[in-house]
């Protein structure tokens, strides 16, 4: 059993393409620390992709493959990524005090909102359902980087966790890649929101929508429409955020373009 991988070094927000070979390999999976990475059978070898955070300390990650052969026998082997650091733009802004101005209850359904976001990314189901290239849900540029840091009233926030999409009140939204629809609802920050399942550990988010146009529990095809861009939740005009998680790690949507030769 042999392990290759695209680039030994990938940035904060990237994605490091794994592959694994051997003729007698029947099943393989990774793990770095407790947590597993899944590999799935392509073209006469096992692949995975593998999020590094874009808040990752830099430096040399291990991890550790575990593959089982035909007639049951275990191989492993130890791989080294090393994780580089990146510089994400910062912008300075100021609001009035009552911007940022939150109530208890308000407060506590933000909290629950990002644990019921949590469990689902703790979850890496074993199917892949994303085929080939991830594509762009909406053409328009974007508005707002990944990884951006704002400084709101001198005080320093949390980064970017995707990118902002240009789009007008109802431009239809696309799925990027086949999926599950996991999540759809409305939230305070994020408004109207669906999070698609690829499987293995991939997801996609679509935030701000104006209405949905698929329900919870649905597979969904690449390129199916599957909401309209809008301003709801906590946002000053219509747009899109999309972003995606990969192992529980926020990576840069583009980066999974990239990486699968997706088109924008």
């Amino acid at each position: 059993m042999s392990v290759a991988l695209k680039s030994a070094e990938v940035r904060q927000g990237g994605i490091a393409e794994i592959k694994v070979l051997g003729d007698d390999i029947q099943t393989v999976k990774g793990l770095l620390r407790d947590q597993e990475i899944a590999f799935f059978p392509e073209q006469g070898s096992f692949a995975a992709l593998f999020g590094v955070d874009l808040e990752q300390r830099a430096g040399p990650i291990e991890i550790a493959i575990h593959g089982r052969s035909k007639n049951g026998d275990k191989r492993e082997k130890l791989m080294t990524l090393r994780v580089k650091e990146k510089t994400f733009p910062r912008e300075q802004i100021s609001v009035p005090a009552t911007f940022d101005r939150i109530d208890e209850a308000t407060r506590q359904r933000i909290e629950r909102e990002q644990e019921q976001l949590s469990r689902i990314w703790a979850v890496s189901t074993p199917q892949r359902w994303w085929e080939g290239r991830f594509l762009a849900p909406v053409s328009g540029g974007i508005t707002s980087p990944f990884g951006l840091r704002r400084i709101v009233n001198g005080l320093l926030r949390s980064p970017h966790g995707g990118v902002d999409l240009k789009a007008s009140l109802g431009t239809d939204i696309f799925a990027a890649n086949h999926g599950q629809v996991v999540l759809r609802e409305e939230f305070f920050f994020s408004g109207k929101s669906i999070v698609l399942d690829h499987g293995g550990g991939l997801y996609t988010m679509y935030f701000h929508l104006a209405d949905f146009n698929v329900e919870k529990g649905s597979q969904v095809r690449k390129g199916e429409l599957i909401g309209r861009a809008g301003m709801t939740g906590r946002v000053t005009g219509p747009h899109l955020h999309w972003g995606v998680r990969l192992n529980g790690a926020r990576v840069d949507p583009f980066a999974l373009l990239e990486t699968t030769g997706g088109t924008q």
